[in-house]
C-alpha cells in the first residue's frame, strides 16, 4: 500500500497512529479480542478490489466508528457507534456495508 495514502487517511480522519491490515490473516482478525484501541488510533483495512465489503463485530470488545474509503481515499459510508455482537441481542446481530462499493475501511473507537 502506498504510504502517500495512508498519511492522506489518517490526515483526513484526524488519526495519529493507524495500523494496516491488508493480508487475508489481518483482515479476518481486525480488531477482534482488543480490549480497546487508544483515541487517535484506527485500522486501516485494505482489501485490494473495491466491492461491497462487510464489517461484523464478532469478538469485540467496544463500540467502533467504520468509514468506507474507495479507491482514491475519499469516504463514501460511514456507521458510527457499531455495537459489539452480543449473542442475546438479535439488535447487534449485523453485517455492516456501505452503500457502494468500497477498496479500504478504517475502524476507529467510537
Amino acid at each position: 500500500m502506498d504510504e502517500d495514502f495512508i498519511l492522506h487517511a489518517k490526515k483526513n480522519l484526524k488519526l495519529k497512529k493507524i495500523e494496516v491490515a491488508s493480508s487475508p490473516w489481518k483482515l479476518a482478525l481486525g480488531l477482534m479480542f482488543r480490549k480497546r484501541l487508544p483515541r487517535g488510533a484506527g485500522m486501516l483495512f485494505d482489501f485490494h478490489f473495491s466491492d461491497r465489503h462487510g464489517i461484523w463485530m464478532l469478538f469485540m470488545r467496544f463500540p467502533i466508528s467504520i468509514y468506507f474509503l474507495d479507491s482514491d481515499g475519499k469516504t463514501i459510508d460511514a456507521v458510527n457507534k457499531a455495537m459489539p455482537l452480543n449473542i442475546f441481542n438479535p439488535a447487534t446481530w449485523k453485517i455492516y456495508r456501505p452503500n457502494k462499493p468500497c477498496r479500504y475501511v478504517v475502524e476507529v473507537a467510537a
